[in-house]
């Protein structure tokens, strides 16, 4: 039942945040277009979320991958705008700057000994300067509407004039498909004899994320339809979360952030993986970049900055323990929505820059403080 309750909660949190925030704005926050820019926004946060979920797993972290971003997104648009380069040449060499951008960082960590935050901090630093002097402090565009379809473009009104019925059949195959994964995976979990719910909790559980997911692809049904962006993100969340619990990076992962020392002794190389992790998330980067340029259209000196605060909240209030070992891509794609949420309900109650600050602030150090203090009583 603690389970259950456990995976289920920042899906309850995230229906009484955004109620809250519906009652205080006067109906504002809910309105299809609103609810749709939210998930554009939280897109870019979910994205890199995802990769660093899995340096948190391993006891690593990442806070150069704002500045990382924002770099990304200056070179594109410099290939693109400057030198006329092409959208398919243009998003593959973006994409290998970002393996190699994450290439650089892992070399240090995991071959020279030099702890991930040392390591991140120096290239946030250098990767900001490096978005200066490619645009001379001024903003680059604009991109090609080729270019700009992934970030902004919504999938086709192939019939229904108040909605867009594609998304609705995307929606319901979206639960169809989720209620036969837990279904099937109830059902393997008893034939190997392992521990499973009780039946009728599990039932809640999903009944309560099947009307989530409906009530959210309706919705974005009323506006213009799923955007493309958003369902480039719920591919890769399905694929991570495959390659996080049925693969041996998942594993080889999980048993690093547990105990890097056991995990070496019993075989796994460590260097390489963690090499491996902070190539990877030099890619997810690089994907992140290219939507969120297409989406604003335009590479600005300011991209990306405290991009990576947004992506570590979401990771942390996600579950994922920033002492390693802990940690779910689903959790952290729903913790930065909700992280964003908070951001969008502030900004549409006037608060100031300062406060809305401080309550990020605070709510950064309140998940860590209820992560470590969790740790604690399981020791």
């Amino acid at each position: 039942m603690k389970k259950n309750i456990s995976q289920s909660m920042l899906i309850v949190e995230m229906i009484v945040i955004f109620t809250l925030f519906t009652i205080l704005t006067s109906g504002i926050f809910i309105t299809p277009i609103n609810f749709t820019n939210l998930l554009m926004q939280g897109c870019t946060f979910s994205l890199l979320a995802i990769g660093m979920v899995f340096l948190l797993i391993a006891g690593e972290i990442d806070i150069s991958v704002g500045n990382a971003l924002g770099f990304l997104g200056a070179f594109a648009a410099m290939l693109q705008c400057n030198y006329h380069f092409g959208t398919f040449q243009t998003v593959l060499i973006t994409l290998l700057a970002g393996i190699a951008i994450g290439a650089w960082n892992g070399y240090w960590v995991a071959y020279c000994g030099i702890p991930s935050f040392i390591v991140t901090l120096a290239s946030m630093l250098v990767f900001k300067g490096l978005t200066l002097l490619i645009g001379n402090g001024r903003t680059i565009g604009p991109m090609s509407e080729r270019f700009c379809a992934l970030g902004k473009g919504y999938v086709p009104r192939v019939f229904g004039k108040n909605l867009n019925g594609l998304t609705i059949i995307i929606t319901l195959i979206a639960i169809l498909a989720y209620i036969f994964l837990e279904v099937k995976r109830r059902k393997s979990k008893i034939e190997y004899n392992l521990q499973v719910g009780p039946l009728k909790t599990d039932i809640v559980r999903i009944a309560v994320i099947c009307v989530v997911i409906m009530l959210t692809g309706y919705m974005l049904a009323l506006y213009k339809g799923i955007p493309y962006a958003v369902l480039l993100l719920i591919f890769l969340t399905v694929v991570f979360t495959i390659v996080a619990k049925s693969t041996a990076i998942g594993r080889t992962t999980y048993a690093i952030g547990g105990n890097k020392e056991v995990a070496q002794l019993s075989g796994i190389s460590v260097k390489k993986s963690t090499m491996f992790l902070f190539v990877q998330m030099g890619f997810i980067t690089a994907v992140a970049s290219i939507l969120y340029l297409g989406r604003i259209r335009q590479a600005t000196p300011q991209a990306g900055t405290g991009f990576e605060f947004s992506a570590i909240t979401g990771c942390v209030v996600g579950g994922a323990s920033t002492m390693g070992g802990i940690g779910t891509v689903f959790g952290a794609v729903i913790g930065t929505i909700l992280v964003a949420g908070i951001d969008n309900g502030m900004s549409l109650l006037n608060l100031s820059s300062e406060w809305q600050n401080i309550v990020k602030g605070l709510i950064l150090l309140f998940a860590v403080a209820v992560d470590i203090n969790t740790k604690k009583r399981k020791r």
